[in-house]
């Protein structure tokens, strides 16, 4: 297996896009569904599932696999750390085709609505804050949504752990992931 830094995965990801024309909606669809897929393999027992989302495009990708769980039948229940309006590009775009209101938290106070919190309560977690584009430090807003996740129910990240440096190695306050699924 070979180890790539975060530059090398976003060169790897504008080359597919531009060299070989693959559009970057397709990619995030593609990510998104195997997340999915891959919840579902592994916990099909998982009767609710929460899905936490940044703003970003590892959001985008939890959005799609929010689409894909709820279209299996899951009870899915998404929380957006970002007023939907910061959204753009793919993730916007992504997040429009949610078959499930998202609960928003903009700051640590709305992390504490019960609302957010059934979300973080749910059997299975899917970490779709930050991804490998994620640089330190955690605002005390997303170190809370990080501490929130480190529950005792599976986690499974999208690319990376959500506030882990893909180039560094330190964590402070990070959820060690039971999965963290790439697709790169």
């Amino acid at each position: 297996m070979k180890i790539i830094t975060a530059a090398e995965m976003h060169e790897i990801d504008r080359i597919t896009t531009e060299k070989y024309g693959i559009p970057s909606l397709t990619l995030m669809e593609k990510a998104g569904t195997a997340v999915a897929e891959f919840v579902l393999e592994h916990y099909p027992k998982a009767e609710e599932i929460g899905v936490i989302c940044g703003k970003g495009n590892n959001g985008g990708d939890g959005f799609v696999a929010a689409r894909k769980l709820y279209d299996s039948g899951k009870n899915v229940l998404v929380l957006l750390l970002a007023d939907p309006k910061e959204l753009k590009g793919d993730a916007a775009a992504m997040f429009q085709k949610l078959p499930v209101a998202a609960v928003c938290a903009r700051n640590e106070k709305e992390l504490e609505q019960e609302s957010a919190m059934l979300v973080a309560n749910a059997d299975v977690l899917v970490d779709a804050i930050f991804g490998t584009g994620f640089r330190p430090p955690l605002t005390p807003f997303h170190t809370k949504a990080c501490v929130l996740i480190n529950g005792t129910r599976p986690v499974v990240s999208v690319d990376i752990p959500s506030g882990i440096n893909a180039d560094e190695t330190e964590m402070k306050n990070i959820r060690k992931a039971i999965w963290a699924f790439s697709n790169g």
